[in-house]
């Protein structure tokens, strides 16, 4: 799954993407990503807080949309239920988000990149969860697949652009790392690069094309490590400190796992 995710402005505004061959028109987008970034720290940032992020969608040119993260469907009838629904759809598993009906209008017909610089996910040992870091060795920043959606509050009258990340099987590292026993299958954000970035904003895409590219990114060039806690009370805050190697003693070399 990915519930937390780091946009750490230092290695955004640091370099693009060319060496992932991505498209000039993808490379300006993150351009102007860059220019409209707040300069707060963004170390690690929780989906359960549902803070609005800046997205890239296609609008005929490409632009960056302000959206809280947690996907609310444009049916939900009222601020309880968004909010309910809000929670559960932090993620949404690309396997199926053609079919469910809290996913299937947006996965048809809105489609999101979200630029991150890492994310975080939990691995479990003897009954505890412990939280691992993870980026990439070049440092450079990532691209994950998202849908969005519109829901109008009935009450204010309100229009609200929410989003949820897109989710697949994970991949031989992330396997190591989300073995949690209450799913059936290690996740991780579906990670797109080059060409795929485009067939997935394009709005007439197929269904059979967007799926071909809901599939695990390798790990070559993946890198992870444990930090502290992420929440309760001895989480760490929205700091450096977040994401620094933290060693947990009960671990068999928690540093050196892949």
């Amino acid at each position: 799954m990915c519930y937390t995710i780091q946009q750490l402005e230092e290695r955004i505004r640091k370099q693009g993407l060319r060496n992932q061959n991505t498209p000039d028109e993808i490379e300006k987008a993150l351009e102007l990503f860059r220019k409209q970034m707040s300069g707060e720290p963004m170390f690690k940032v929780s989906g359960f807080d549902h803070p609005a992020l800046k997205l890239i969608v296609r609008d005929g040119d490409l632009k960056l949309e302000s959206m809280r993260w947690g996907l609310i469907p444009h049916w939900v009838k009222d601020a309880a239920q968004a909010v309910e629904l809000s929670n559960m759809t932090l993620n949404a598993r690309g396997e199926t988000i053609f079919e469910k009906r809290a996913f299937k209008h947006a996965a048809l017909s809105r489609r999101a990149l979200l630029p991150v610089t890492g994310f975080f996910e939990y691995q479990h040992f003897k009954g505890k969860k412990y939280p691992h870091f993870i980026d990439w060795k070049d440092e450079q920043l990532r691209l994950l697949a998202c849908i969005w959606d519109e829901w109008e509050n009935p009450a204010s009258g309100l229009t609200e652009k929410t989003f949820s990340i897109v989710t697949t099987t994970g991949n031989e590292m992330m396997a190591r790392i989300h073995n949690n026993p209450a799913v059936d299958e290690p996740r991780m954000p579906v990670i797109l690069s080059g060409e795929s970035l485009l067939i997935w904003l394009d709005p007439s895409a197929t269904v059979d094309e967007l799926q071909t590219l809901i599939k695990p990114a390798k790990d070559e060039d993946m890198r992870s490590h444990t930090v502290r806690p992420l929440r309760g009370k001895q989480a760490t805050p929205n700091t450096q400190e977040a994401v620094r190697p933290y060693v947990y003693p009960e671990l068999n070399e928690p540093l050196s796992l892949f």
